[in-house]
Parts: structure tokens; sequence; C-alpha cells
């Protein structure tokens, strides 16, 4: 029986994604103390309540082992997230669950810095926001699923700030999946209710309703945008470029059979790229930080795969363990 990598079932599938974590997590650096420097948005004394942010690098400070343990599961939870939007859309015209391994794959090449549960929460969030995004491409009214998408997106902007330009995926899905006006509204109160909520509470526990909004503009409006790019290690720049050339290589090969697919996985897989485009202002705002990078691996696990099931088996097979041996490589350079 003949290896082929392109078609790669789910138990294999499961199981790549399950070792690469299981290293991944091993491999990461131990969390430091919590402070404002670890912070995107430093917010110490200025909020009446700790932001979600904060919460999120106080507990990995105070529980490093179960904080490894949280994030190994949303890496596989999310990886699964990926391949059942795949497969249910039928994205690639081909039965296959590559998207769940690369997935586990890009987190490792990708992932920087110690504060690995907030990343890769805000990780879940996206993938999250992608599906029902995705899900809302439907025949009559698809209020449900864009409100969800837009309530998890309203989420990650608490959970990584640096994140604010992936808001731009809401006015994208509408105009992809043509949306209606009203679904509209109802996904930018989605996307409104958790940022509204907490500054709610914030207000109610004695301070300012405002103060959010205040601390972000200033941290948006002053720093260099440029901070997060030059401090991203070398190891991980290159498996940066790798990944781009791949998505790169994936959209060549879509413009040229593109054609050949359904209107949905079309739209679905346009969705992906837009939101790569999206993600270049993420990465270069000044409150982004090099652990930013792990966002990538959200449309880019969902856009190579449309590339290695288009190549014949054997360099299929070489760039696809030339993609596991580099993670891997990666995560013992640390």
């Amino acid at each position: 029986m003949k290896l082929n990598i392109a078609r790669q079932p789910l138990i294999p599938a499961l199981l790549t994604l399950a070792a690469i974590t299981a290293l991944t997590m091993w491999k990461a650096p131990a969390p430091t103390a919590c402070t404002a420097e670890n912070l995107s948005i430093p917010t110490f004394g200025e909020l009446a309540i700790p932001s979600v942010e904060e919460l999120l690098c106080r507990f990995q400070a105070a529980n490093p082992v179960w904080a490894k343990w949280i994030a190994g599961f949303l890496t596989l939870f999310t990886g699964l997230i990926l391949g059942r939007l795949t497969l249910r859309y039928n994205l690639y015209s081909a039965g296959t669950c590559l998207a769940i391994p690369l997935f586990g794959i890009f987190v490792a090449g990708l992932l920087t810095g110690s504060d690995g549960l907030s990343t890769l929460t805000a990780t879940t969030l996206l993938a999250l926001a992608v599906r029902n995004y995705s899900r809302s491409f439907c025949n009559g009214y698809g209020f449900d699923a864009i409100f969800r998408a837009s309530f998890y997106l309203g989420l990650m902007t608490l959970a990584a700030p640096s994140s604010l330009p992936l808001v731009g995926m809401l006015l994208l899905a509408v105009v992809l999946f043509h949306r209606t006006l009203r679904e509209a509204v109802v996904a930018i109160a989605g996307l409104l209710l958790p940022i509204l909520t907490f500054c709610y509470v914030n207000w109610g526990a004695g301070g300012d309703f405002l103060t959010p909004f205040t601390l972000a503009s200033d941290a948006f409006l002053h720093g260099s945008p440029l901070d997060a790019v030059r401090s991203i290690p070398l190891k991980h720049l290159v498996a940066l470029v790798a990944i781009l050339l791949l998505d790169l290589a994936a959209l060549v090969y879509f413009l040229g059979d593109s054609y050949a697919t359904g209107n949905k996985p079309r739209a679905i897989f346009i969705f992906q790229i837009g939101l790569l485009v999206l993600l270049v202002p993420t990465m270069l705002n000044p409150v982004s930080t090099t652990a930013d990078l792990t966002f990538m691996a959200v449309p880019s696990a969902v856009i190579v795969p449309f590339l290695l099931v288009r190549i014949h088996r054997l360099p299929n097979l070489i760039l696809y363990l030339l993609l596991l041996g580099g993670s891997v490589a990666i995560l013992f350079l640390q």
C-alpha cells in the first residue's frame, strides 16, 4: 500500500496532532511572573477589574503545569475545528484531514514567548469565529451563526488586544457570504457585546466606563508598529516565511482551479485569504507581540492543503516531512 499524505485519514491526522502538541507543550518555555511588560495593553492599577489578558497571564504564572495542559487541549480542539471545517464544506474536492496535523505543525513552528495560554486561547477563538462565519453562508438567514462568530471575535479582542484589525473579518464575511443588512446589525451586536459587558463590569466595580477604550487608544496611538517584527527570533522568522510561501503557492493553484470548486468552498477559501491579509496589520500594530505569529496557523492550515492535494505523491510526502521535521527542529532549538 502506497503512502499518500494528501489523503490522510482521521486517525493518523489526530495522532500526528497529538504528538506534535505534546512536544510543543513540553518544550514551551516556563512562564514568568505576570507584569505590565507581559501584557499588550498595560492595565495594572488602571482598571477596577483585571482584563481578560491579565487574568490569563496571572493564571499561567500561578499554575504553569495546568496552563500547559489547557494550552495543549486548546491546540487539539482548534485543529479538530479546522479539520471539520474543511471536511464539512469539501474545500479540496478530496476527502482529507490534512488541516488537522498541519495546524499543530504550524503552531509548533510559530509559537514564541512564554504566554502560550493567552495566545492559544485567542487562536481558538479565531478558529471558532472562522467556523461560524463559514456556517453563516447558507440559504435563508444565518443570524445564529454570524452572531456567534462575531461574539467569539469580540472575546478574542479582549484576550489579545492586538487582534483588533481582525474585526475586518465581519465586513469580509457579510460581503463574501451575501448576508443582509439585518444580519450585519446582529453581527455588530455580537461583536460589541463582550467588549461593552467588560466595560460595564469595570464601571460597576468602581472604574470609569470608558477607561478600557482610553487605554486601548493610547496603546495603539503611541508605540512603534515594528517592534514585534524586529524581535521575532530567526528560527520562527524562517518558519513564517516558509508558511507564507506555501500559502502563495496554494493561492496560485487555487486561481488555476477555482472554476472547478463550488460557490461555497470558493467563498470560504477566499475568506481564508482575506483573513491572511488582515493578519498583516495584526502583526504590525503597536501593541502586537511575537506571539501573534501563531494566528497565522489558522488560515494557513486551511489554505496549504489545497496545494498538497494537487501535487504528485512523492513531492507531497517530501514537503510534508520537511514541514514536520522543521517544526520539531525549531522546538528543540528553544
